[in-house]
């Protein structure tokens, strides 16, 4: 696979998974991270266990494998979602977001050790132009609020820390097993995930059933929806990116994840961009270039 058709993808992912946690945060706020992010992998993982059956892509594998994939969920689909949503009910999406632009740090380092990935000067300054996103909005934000917020801060590290563990161990995973197939192991993430969930808090699947039957028809469909396509859809196209990619240089691209909500609440509360988010998609689309000619 090239590399313009893995940043694709990478990009296709970020795209459908920002544009559904603007549908998140409105369930986290109504009900809690926990319930949200329990309904996400319920659906997340009925779409993938089909999806096996429909392709028939289903490859031998050993314990020690799917011991690694259901820790990735447990980690990234579980822990590290909990504390991303959360972040979203106080600093909102494109925010919360934007924080992983500091991922391809901790990514970077862990093919450093463990993939013999190097980074090339061009990846360097890429990586480079978008963590210098984040400190645009966090200027952008104290100028707002008169506060740099740093609970809610702290809450999204913690999610992005366990999200790159998580994507850390899917990568092992493909490692050992080259052949692994992409609905099988998010099926198996979203296992390890919802093994977590229960965990937290046993018997509370009952609950989140009757309260999602409890909603009107409308809003059980942008819920199942959303579900689908920023679970679903976004890891299936996420992790076969991850299989090919160089890891640091792949969750680099999780930018496109909050220029593009920013744009989408632009066009939603029918305001002009401010330079905020006009000079970090400029960095952006700086990095990306550097990126494609790495």
């Amino acid at each position: 696979m090239s590399s313009i058709e893995v940043y694709v993808l990478a990009i296709g992912a970020n795209l459908t998974y920002s544009t559904s946690s603007m549908i998140f945060s409105i369930y986290a706020k109504r009900f809690s991270s926990l319930w949200i992010n329990q309904v996400k992998a319920i659906i997340a993982l009925s779409a993938f266990f089909v999806a096996m059956l429909m392709t028939n892509k289903i490859v031998s594998v050993s314990y020690g494998e799917i011991g690694i994939l259901l820790l990735s969920g447990f980690c990234g689909l579980c822990l590290g979602d909990l504390f991303l949503f959360r972040t979203f009910t106080t600093l909102g999406p494109a925010r919360s977001l934007v924080l992983y632009s500091f991922q391809p740090l901790m990514l970077g380092i862990y093919g450093f050790f463990f993939l013999n990935q190097v980074f090339s000067l061009n990846q360097t300054l890429a990586v480079i132009c978008m963590i210098i996103c984040i400190f645009i909005f966090m200027i952008e934000r104290n100028k707002m609020t008169g506060s740099w917020d740093l609970k809610s801060f702290i809450w999204a590290f913690l999610g992005i820390t366990l999200d790159a563990i998580g994507i850390m161990l899917t990568r092992q995973g493909y490692e050992l097993n080259p052949g692994l197939e992409t609905f099988q192991v998010n099926a198996i993430r979203c296992m390890g995930a919802i093994t977590g969930f229960i965990l937290i808090k046993p018997n509370s699947y009952f609950t989140v059933a009757k309260e999602v039957w409890s909603l009107r028809k409308r809003e059980i469909s942008l819920l199942l929806g959303a579900c689908f396509v920023g679970c679903f859809v976004s890891l299936t196209l996420y992790l076969t990116a991850l299989k090919f990619a160089h890891v640091g240089t792949l969750t680099a691209i999780a930018i496109t994840g909050p220029v593009w909500v920013s744009i989408l609440e632009c066009l939603y509360h029918k305001k002009m961009p401010n330079p905020y988010l006009l000079g970090a998609f400029g960095f952006f689309i700086t990095g990306f270039y550097l990126m494609v000619i790495a």
